[in-house]
């Protein structure tokens, strides 16, 4: 058995390494304590042996490789998210071997020292407000027996407390998952919730501090635990974070994959210039916003790097 009491769980697919290696090294630098008293677990899906050994040799992590079981056939709502994202499902795994697991997402900046939040977590299960009317928003249908007119939580971070029937949990979720997978909009997000009702959970909702979007208002932003890159919004393509820059010109110096994750793409001239150019090979123009679809974001971006503004 682990001598350590708590777990943190993260996963990502091959083309959100990048995001991933950021996240982990903000939440090293800052969050510090956690990071001492816990099991750091990173479930793959199908990286190169190059990308495992720039995280096994940077972190202190036991990386494992994942998929989804047999009986979850294909479907184009699962091919959208990867596997990866359901490796979050892998949680209830760890706690039948920890009192305590945390997952973290793998497009966050972290802040702030993250341990409080297990004396904050009353409950079994924490988890952060989300901008969604109801639970029924995270699903193209319905799913009989559950109420979707109920409030929704945000799955970017959970926190989750033993005791609870977590072999039990995570065999319903792989199973709705196989049942549903064509109708989870929001990926995981609508399963999570539903856990809730199937299990008479009642979660301990956290303060957005822990979530906090990354389209908040800057007083927001600097009072958040973690800084969450929601929708297409990203630290990549649409803000200038400066921490988060930093990070990732770190993971390109090592031969990690630049940014090919664009929402929306980049226009084909922007992509042509930067091709012709080969100021696609410059960490600024990959993270910069297209300059022919946003002129304005682009400038205030370049302006924000040059001065290393915080956000």
């Amino acid at each position: 058995m682990p001598t350590k009491s708590t777990a943190i769980l993260c996963t990502a697919s091959n083309m959100y390494t990048f995001a991933l290696f950021t996240s982990l090294k903000t939440f090293l630098a800052h969050s510090p304590k956690l990071a001492e008293q816990a099991d750091i677990y990173v479930y793959n899906y199908k990286w190169p042996e190059h990308i495992k050994k720039i995280f096994t040799t940077h972190f202190p992590i036991t990386l494992i490789d994942f998929d989804l079981p047999d009986f979850v056939s294909p479907s184009k709502m699962i091919d959208k998210f990867t596997p990866a994202l359901f490796a979050r499902f892998e949680a209830f795994s760890l706690l039948e071997k920890y009192q305590n697991v945390i997952c973290l997402d793998s497009d966050i900046l972290v802040q702030k020292e993250l341990i409080g939040v297990l004396d904050e977590v009353k409950t079994n299960i924490g988890l952060t407000p989300d901008s969604c009317p109801n639970v029924g928003y995270n699903f193209w249908g319905t799913i009989p027996g559950y109420d979707l007119s109920a409030p929704c939580l945000n799955a970017g971070f959970i926190v989750l407390k033993n005791p609870l029937p977590a072999a039990q949990i995570r065999n319903w979720l792989y199973q709705m998952l196989a049942k549903y997978a064509d109708i989870c909009y929001l990926g995981d997000q609508g399963l999570i919730n539903l856990i809730l009702q199937e299990f008479k959970l009642t979660p301990t909702v956290l303060s957005p501090r822990y979530n906090q979007p990354a389209s908040s208002p800057t007083r927001e932003l600097k009072q958040a635990y973690i800084i969450h890159s929601t929708g297409h919004r990203k630290f990549w393509y649409y803000y200038y974070f400066d921490e988060w820059y930093k990070s990732y010109a770190q993971w390109y110096a090592l031969s990690g994959q630049a940014v090919t994750v664009r929402t929306p793409p980049n226009r084909k001239p922007w992509t042509w210039l930067l091709a012709k150019t080969g100021w696609n090979k410059h960490v600024f123009f990959q993270l910069a916003p297209d300059a022919t679809r946003y002129p304005v974001k682009f400038l205030l971006f370049a302006i924000k790097h040059l001065f290393h503004v915080q956000y």
